[in-house]
């Protein structure tokens, strides 16, 4: 009679307590608000990083046009860029005069709005200079 019992004991003990599961959503609920501001970033971090390649290689296409013309490409048209297809930015626009110019990339798909700018300025005497916002 006492193994009956104690076997009905054990049959009752197979699952998991409310108290168990509770902490294992607490964890889970812990490690998963560590690891979320991580990704943004991360994220953050590479949607500026295509914008820098895409200025770096405009930029590199203004100096040589600047040295052939001595002078800046100021609608950006006769400089052979091409942009990769899948882009989160719109493609780079110029501004600017003869000797100083602005090259300026925005935010076109989501997560990027187009207050997401990242931004290079070139001038005639060699220096640049740059930026983003978001």
């Amino acid at each position: 009679m006492l193994n009956a019992f104690r076997k009905a004991l054990r049959a009752e003990r197979r699952g998991f307590t409310l108290i168990e599961l509770v902490v294992v959503l607490a964890i889970l609920a812990v490690i998963i608000s560590l690891a979320i501001p991580r990704y943004l970033a991360a994220r953050k971090r590479a949607y500026k990083s295509e914008a820098d390649n895409i200025l770096q290689e405009t930029k590199s296409l203004e100096w040589s046009y600047y040295q052939q013309y001595n002078q800046f490409d100021t609608t950006g048209a006769n400089l052979g860029l091409v942009v990769p297809p899948g882009m989160h930015w719109n493609a780079p626009s110029v501004n600017g005069g003869a000797s100083n110019i602005t090259i300026t990339m925005s935010g076109a798909v989501q997560p990027l709005t187009a207050n997401d700018s990242v931004w290079i300025t070139l001038s005639g005497d060699g220096s640049s200079t740059g930026g983003a916002t978001f």
